[in-house]
């Protein structure tokens, strides 16, 4: 918009000329697998091509999410890149210290994020984050992005970037705190889940763990048979003093944010059924055993 003119538009109209100015990317969403809750790699193919099809849009990159702290399926989403000639960008936030054959989460694709945010499985006491790539040319463009666009030094700006850097404290936290987290922390955070599941695999639906997987546990999230007995169990939990938490209560494709993609309230079903379902029960490498007893007592009474 040119100097001094002014915008005759409704406020709605403004708003949407800013978004269509800002905002040149646009998703489509792709349902889940319910005994993992990672992206459904068949019903990703069917998304690529019918995208393709429709040509309204030009396929560009898979983003598969971690969730809970298992890696999705990247054996078979790496297949499908190279076959659709797509880049891959793992969100790691939640699959931090997971792996699939001995193969790290954050290591698959080409480039992965996480998150040392408090709840995740390499935390901090505040925001943070990493992005991993093996691509030199593409860590040198994020080096020079996340220093407000630095060049040779941080005072020659060669393009728009932010100021997107680990403060020092954030870091000697997550120094020491990595250590742990390597040294017995995810295998801690397994054990801890082995208690679960032998105690509650014959009341509630448990997770789930493929072959070849290992889980950073980022939460450990049961299903139960309907919403209304998901929310009565955590009334239940609530009133003995034992936290839990719904992830997630209104899927992606239902945000407002998103409306305008025309995504129908029975898009990903199983997402939708997930959302209504499950629930995530205390979980971290330090719980101990009369504590997961506790918790399991709660539910089985309840389910009985």
């Amino acid at each position: 918009m040119e100097k001094n003119q002014r915008h005759t538009g409704t406020k709605q109209e403004i708003i949407q000329d800013i978004r269509s100015h800002i905002c040149l990317i646009s998703y489509i969403f792709v349902d889940v697998e319910r005994n993992t809750f990672n992206i459904d790699t068949e019903k990703l193919e069917q998304a690529i091509v019918q995208t393709i099809e429709e040509g309204k849009l030009t396929p560009k990159v898979i983003i598969p999410v971690d969730l809970f702290g298992l890696p999705a399926n990247y054996p078979e989403i790496e297949k499908l890149a190279q076959k659709y000639n797509l880049l891959v960008l793992e969100d790691g936030a939640q699959g931090f210290g997971g792996s699939i054959g001995g193969k790290r989460a954050c290591s698959f694709g080409d480039a992965a994020t996480t998150s040392f945010f408090p709840a995740k499985p390499l935390g901090g006491y505040g925001d943070g984050g990493a992005i991993f790539t093996d691509d030199d040319n593409l860590a040198e463009l994020l080096n020079s992005l996340k220093v407000h666009g630095k060049g040779s030094n941080k005072y020659d700006n060669v393009r728009i970037g932010v100021n997107s850097r680990l403060d020092t404290i954030q870091a000697a936290i997550l120094q020491v705190k990595l250590k742990a987290f390597a040294n017995h922390e995810v295998t801690d955070v397994n054990r801890v889940a082995g208690h679960y599941n032998e105690r509650l695999k014959d009341i509630v639906e448990i997770p789930f763990i493929p072959e070849g997987y290992i889980s950073s546990f980022a939460q450990y999230t049961i299903k139960l048979k309907n919403k209304a007995e998901r929310d009565n169990l955590q009334t239940k939990l609530k009133e003995e003093s034992i936290p839990s938490m719904v992830y997630y209560v209104k899927p992606m494709h239902k945000q407002e944010a998103f409306s305008d993609l025309g995504y129908s309230e029975n898009a990903c079903p199983v997402t939708n059924e997930l959302c209504d379902t499950v629930l995530s029960l205390p979980m971290h490498p330090y719980l101990s055993e009369e504590e997961i007893n506790q918790v399991c007592k709660v539910v089985n009474e309840f389910m009985n």
